[in-house]
């Protein structure tokens, strides 16, 4: 009997074990997925290459590691610098204006961190994101700080095509106008909007657009604006939904398919004893290797 008990235990517990084990691996996995990931690497080589084991080398590894693990999150923007001269480096990381756990979005740099280092290796200069926009990690041996770039940027679409063409078109493009004006009018913290629209046949079209918050009122305004631009030209014209990804921000539209948290809210206003908006906060530094 004793050993009849036995082996009944030892069986849900290696069950158990499994599922962990199972568990583990799959957010390992995650954490390292470069599955759905777009990168580009600095195609070609403006920046240079660095040799493994070198200053540059060290400085980028602990810049990174510092990025994705600081736990004073700034609503999912981050930025720093490390080294200085020849040997510094920046690092912008980004998360989508709707994540609001800390913890996924640290996951979502961290395993952007991984990809870059590998599909990019020895690359100065790199940028990635998640298809799903959860994040964005870029980084470079040049000042990218208040800096707006639309290039590289990356695609995509949803391949069905929508009805009543005209009506469809106009609904898309006011919504995504109307997003446009007001991430840009967000404050340094954080430049973000999303909502929906009710389109032909009913139907409803939900909208994003993000920029990266150290961008002026401007340039954000006017990066998403030829984002908006290039929909009918590169990507998506008459389709349910499309995307629209670069540096400095990025647009999402997608019809009968919220792709967003609705009850992300905008952080509340700064402090302030006058009517002066303040500028965009510095980067970052991290200790740098001599």
């Amino acid at each position: 009997p004793k050993t009849s008990n036995m082996a009944f235990i030892s069986f849900p517990f290696s069950l158990f074990l499994l599922i962990v084990l199972s568990l583990s691996s799959q957010l390992a996995n995650s954490a390292n997925n470069t599955q759905n990931f777009h990168y580009f690497c600095d195609q070609d080589n403006d920046r240079g290459n660095y040799t493994d084991n070198s200053i540059y080398h060290t400085n980028l590894k602990t810049l990174l590691s510092t990025l994705t693990s600081n736990t004073q999150i700034n609503h999912g923007f981050y930025n720093f610098s490390n080294g200085e001269n020849t040997n510094k480096v920046y690092a912008i990381g980004l998360c989508r204006g709707d994540v609001k756990n800390q913890t996924e979005c640290l996951s979502c740099l961290k395993g952007s961190s991984n990809n870059l280092t590998q599909l990019c290796p020895n690359r100065k200069e790199a940028i990635g994101w998640y298809e799903d926009e959860k994040c964005m990690l870029r980084y470079s041996n040049r000042s990218i700080f208040r800096l707006m770039e639309i290039g590289p940027a990356y695609y995509a679409s949803n391949p069905n095509i929508a009805t009543d063409l005209s009506v469809f078109n106009e609904t898309v493009r006011n919504l995504l106008d109307d997003l446009t004006k007001r991430a840009s009018s967000g404050d340094s913290r954080l430049k973000y909007a999303a909502d929906s629209a009710r389109g032909p046949n009913y139907q409803t079209i939900y909208g994003l657009v993000q920029c990266t918050p150290d961008l002026s009122e401007a340039d954000c305004n006017s990066c998403l604006v030829q984002s908006v631009a290039r929909i009918p030209i590169d990507c998506c014209k008459d389709k349910i939904g499309g995307r629209v990804v670069r540096p400095s921000c990025n647009m999402r539209f997608e019809t009968s398919f919220r792709f967003y948290d609705p009850t992300a809210t905008p952080p509340p206003p700064p402090s302030t004893t006058n009517n002066t908006s303040s500028p965009p906060p510095e980067p970052g530094t991290c200790y740098y290797a001599h």
